[in-house]
């Protein structure tokens, strides 16, 4: 087996083989050393700009000073630069010299000769506080003397999820700063298993990409990853082409590799010669939910690019989406040469299209409508007209199935003298098998109109990479008849519509919400997640929103379900309604008088003002406070539950948040199956399983729909895509519990004494129970399920079951050199996540993030809170008190600072400043400690630092040493009763209970 040296070795022969690689630096070994090496490098390149004059030791200093950033986010805006330029304007310490602006990289010229690239390892770091430690890194990739791209590595014996959580404890340390605050991508590789993330302060396990090949085969291999990916120039492309800056969430996004393919492939079509026999263009299949705005905003970007093409237009199909579309590209643009433009009408959409500038304009497809509409009768504006038939556009067309018709396609091809450019994204293309209606020449599916299929994503493949969650579907009946005979649609309809369905309806999402929306186990997390729920006309949405009022204002309804879950969420359902008022001619009079009392009691829940005038607005706000995107949406007193709707958010929707869709109406087509089936399987927490749906009408045909859905869009089969029923979940609880309650009669010495292999064996079983127990509690059933009624599993059995399992899992670790990796067996899962355990701790890096919000920044002057909001805060850091008193107090100590005065932390990071607070509680305790028992300082420090638990107290590292006889003899001048025994006795007992009530408390993360 390689050791963690060779596969470095390996690495690094890799990164230098061919042809304008990576230079290898092997003499460059300290974070001082890499300074002076960029400052070589920039010197090298500026040599014309500083005119002969070299860089003073202060002017060093405070370019130092401008490229070290307080966090990666920071950094990437520096280095996004502009125009592909990353200067440093500094004034020279001789005046007469004026200011030099240096350019520090030039991302116009990747590969090219002012482009220097090295590889270097083993840094050495020195360590940032008390607490830390010095620190090696394994493999980093400089770009013109900057670290961009770090390598985080362990052997074949280790998961790769050491290496995700050892770079962020040198995150928490605070060891990326200086010169590393410029990384901008992690990788990390255990030999076998290799992926890549975006650097941020807190890493997010669920952003760890694998890279996939061009037919979508993950690359594991190391070395295939490092040719394919971190050789140049794609490694430099990676690190600036393929990353884009969230503004809003202050994230950098590194690109996905079926991102990156689809870019490239547009790229290369675009830059075809024009052969107008031909479609130009083609359309890309990336299922919902893997990042298509993403993905057609850097398309969008990157067109602009092509001399011949005048604008880039992004065509959507609505003004929900336009509004939604504008936000997201907008953000993206922060930090980008693009110009991102909406339009409030067609004549200002005219003006833009033969304004001189490059941009992106995005516009709905009735705009571009009523454009063509009325430039023709406008007998005014023929120069006007004649500019818009002479431009070159290139369009993308966001959900184009559905966005463009062929005959509206057809008009647009017809207007313009040169034909525009069409691609095309979405998420469920129409096939032959599901192809529309023959009209004339007219396209019928999605290649006829747009041209090839360009580059392809399934939900099969997304799921096998975690980019998005399958779905639990539960198919629900209250009556006999509603089962007997779907074809009779008049009578099932008359029973769809009855008062009794409603009632049962309500009940059943109640009694689903529980698991569904993750109330069970909300105390864990600290929220709950939220849900839709769609009927199949206005008025029947409108109904369902009345009784739910009216179960809200009843004091008296009396419903076990809504009590259980009133015990947790006091306040839940919170709900809200959005439809279109001109959706039905029929009763349009009625939708506006309903609407208008929906928005009464929405303005009275949130302290809003909306009107029937601004309806456009009160759906982007339901929207966004559904989403809960926004900081001012995550405290519970603004967030919603639910919302009812009839078509609207079923598409295009991007919620992470929303766990749960629940459908009273028929089965939809399949594509718009799949789309309002994938509102809910967006990636989120680890509590998050799965996308859950649950139908409430036509179990039969529902089943098959979704069965025929499914295949066809994940190209064939649905085991992938779909989570098994509750029957077969139970059988695989049921097969776990049947192999861990045989310990119920073994004693925890047996266990605990027992030879290693058998410890592995008993670690497995424990994991596959805690796995399947996991899954059936989130399936509605388990609600009638008890588990000391019906297997005879108390909570005490599965607490010292647990506990046993900690102790096995750490003996494990220490004898993992006798465990054979060649040896053809599943290995245990060293870093698996318990997922039944205790439900009641709220992470403190919860608490932090909320606090963090109250922080003013530059970009962010005022933070105006509510007292729900302050008082939710001050509830979890109570909750926390419960389990660790000393983060609890340190916590609220922090809290009060900062509501006390904000301004004192402007633009600061609460987990900086907490970590100072941690540093000096440990010097406190430990010097009152060592007071106390009159100990020597440095060499109780050195035994608290290697302290293990798991071992006798006797026998910890540097105790003998710490329990000298002249610190006795310290002791007893103030105790003279004692004697030596019985002071070593009693300190070895105090120094154990200190480390674990004390220490471990404020450093174990």
């Amino acid at each position: 087996m390689e050791s963690e040296a060779e596969i470095e070795d390996k690495l690094i022969n890799q990164l230098k083989h061919g042809k304008s690689q990576w230079n290898f630096r092997d003499d460059l070994k300290t974070e001082d050393q890499l300074w002076t090496n960029f400052f070589r490098i920039l010197t090298s390149h500026n040599q014309d700009i500083l005119n002969g004059v070299p860089l003073t030791e202060n002017e060093k200093a405070v370019i130092k000073s401008k490229i070290v950033h307080p966090t990666f986010y920071k950094s990437a805006e520096w280095l996004a630069g502009a125009n592909g330029m990353v200067k440093l304007p500094i004034q020279r310490d001789d005046t007469k010299l004026g200011v030099a602006d240096l350019v520090v990289i030039d991302n116009t010229n990747i590969a090219g000769g002012s482009s220097v690239y090295e590889v270097v390892h083993q840094i050495q770091l020195h360590k940032r506080d008390n607490l830390g430690r010095n620190r090696r890194y394994d493999v980093t990739l400089l770009i013109n003397g900057l670290p961009m791209i770090h390598i985080e590595l362990k052997n074949r014996m280790h998961s790769i999820k050491e290496a995700f959580n050892q770079i962020q404890k040198y995150i928490d340390q605070q060891m990326f700063n200086g010169i590393y605050s410029t990384t901008q991508v992690f990788v990390i590789s255990n030999g076998t298993e290799t992926k890549y993330i975006a650097a941020g302060q807190q890493l997010r396990e669920k952003f760890l990409t694998t890279w996939v090949d061009e037919n979508n085969k993950p690359v594991h291999d190391y070395l295939s990853f490092a040719k394919r990916v971190l050789s140049i120039p794609m490694a430099h492309k990676l690190v600036t082409e393929y990353i884009v800056l969230d503004k809003e969430q202050q994230n950098i996004i590194v690109l996905r590799p079926y991102q990156i393919q689809a870019i490239e492939a547009i790229n290369k079509v675009a830059l075809q010669p024009d052969n107008s026999s031909n479609i130009r263009g083609g359309y890309v299949w990336h299922t919902t939910g893997s990042g298509k705005t993403l993905t057609s905003y850097k398309v969008a970007h990157n067109l602009l690019s092509i001399p011949s093409i005048n604008k880039t237009v992004f065509l959507i199909d609505r003004n929900d989406l336009d509004t939604q579309t504008t936000s997201a590209f907008k953000t993206y643009a922060q930090n980008d040469t693009t110009r991102v433009e909406e339009t409030k009408n067609s004549y200002e959409l005219a003006r833009k299209l033969v304004s001189p500038n490059k941009q992106v304009i995005i516009a709905t497809r009735q705009k571009m409508q009523a454009l063509f509409k009325r430039i023709k009768k406008d007998n005014g504006q023929k120069r006007l007209y004649n500019k818009l038939q002479e431009l070159n556009l290139a369009f993308v067309v966001d959900e184009c199935h559905r966005t463009v018709s062929p005959d509206q396609k057809n008009d647009i091809d017809a207007f313009f003298t040169h034909k525009p450019m069409w691609f095309g994204f979405t998420g469920t293309p129409i096939f032959a098998e599901n192809a529309k209606e023959a009209k004339g020449k007219n396209a019928r599916t999605t290649a006829q109109q747009y041209g090839p299929c360009l580059a392809k994503y399934t939900i099969k493949d997304a799921i096998r990479d975690q980019a998005v969650l399958g779905f639990q579907v539960e198919e629900e009946t209250y009556n006999s008849e509603e089962t007997e005979d779907e074809s009779d649609t008049k009578k099932l309809d008359q029973i769809y519509s009855s008062k009794d369905h409603m009632e049962a309806v309500v009940n059943q999402i109640f009694k689903q919400a529980w698991s569904k929306q993750g109330i069970f186990n909300k105390n864990h997390r600290g929220y709950i997640y939220s849900a839709l729920f769609t009927t199949q006309s206005i008025k029947q949405a409108q109904r369902y929103y009345r009784y739910f009022l009216e179960i809200i204002n009843d004091q008296e309804y009396d419903n076990k379900y809504l009590k259980r879950i009133r015990k947790i969420v006091p306040d839940y359902p919170k709900i809200a309604i959005t439809y279109s008022v001109g959706e039905s001619q029929d009763g349009a009079d009625a939708n506006q008088s309903e609407m208008k009392n929906s928005l009464k009691i929405y303005n009275a829940m949130y302290h809003t003002d909306f009107s029937m005038d601004e309806l456009r607005a009160y759906n982007t706000n339901v929207s966004e406070r559904l989403a809960r995107k926004k900081e001012q949406y995550k405290p519970r007193d603004q967030q919603l539950d639910m919302v009812i709707v009839v078509d609207r958010m079923l598409t295009g929707f991007d919620a992470p948040s929303l766990s749960a869709l629940y459908l009273d109406r028929p089965p939809l087509p399949y594509k718009n199956l799949i789309q309002a089936f994938s509102r809910t399987n967006r990636i989120f927490d680890q509590d998050k399983k799965f996308g859950q749906i649950v139908t409430f009408q036509y179990p039969k045909k529902y089943k098959e729909d979704i069965n025929g859905a499914i295949s066809l869009y994940s190209d064939g089969g649905t085991n992938e895509v779909m989570a098994p029923k509750w029957d077969t979940s139970k059988a695989l609880f049921e097969n776990a519990e049947k192999k861990i309650v045989k310990y119920s009669n073994v004693s925890q010495d047996t266990i605990l004494n027992a030879p290693i292999k058998e410890q592995e064996k008993f670690a497995k079983e424990y994991q596959n129970f805690d796995k399947t127990l996991a899954a059936a509690e989130t399936y509605s059933q388990w609600d009638d399920v008890s588990l000391e009624k019906d297997y005879g599993i108390n909570d005490s059995f599965v607490e010292e079951t647990k506990a046993i399992y900690e102790v096995v899992k750490d003996n494990i670790k220490k004898t993992l050199p006798q465990i054979d990796p060649n040896v053809d067996e599943q290995p245990l899962d060293l870093d698996y996540e318990l997922e039944t355990g205790d439900k009641q701790t709220v992470d403190y890096r919860y608490i932090l993030q909320l606090i963090q919000t109250y922080i003013p920044t530059d970009d962010n002057e005022s933070v105006q809170k509510t007292n729900a909001e302050i008082n939710e805060i001050d509830t979890y850091i109570d909750d926390l008190s419960k389990t660790n008193k000393v983060m609890a107090g340190l916590l609220q100590s922090l809290w009060d600072k900062v509501k006390q005065n904000p301004e004192n932390f402007r633009n600061k990071q609460v987990n900086e400043i907490l970590q100072t607070m941690m540093d000096e509680a440990y010097e406190e305790l430990i010097n009152d400690f060592s007071k106390k028992y009159c100990l020597n300082l440095d060499d109780l420090k050195f035994v608290i630092k290697h302290y293990d638990l798991s071992k006798d107290e006797y026998k910890q590292s540097g105790l003998n040493e710490l329990l000298a006889r002249n610190s006795f003899i310290e002791y007893k001048k103030e105790h003279p009763d004692t004697n030596m025994l019985m002071w070593k006795k009693n300190v070895r007992s105090k120094i154990r209970n200190f480390y674990a009530k004390k220490i471990i408390p404020i450093t174990d993360k």
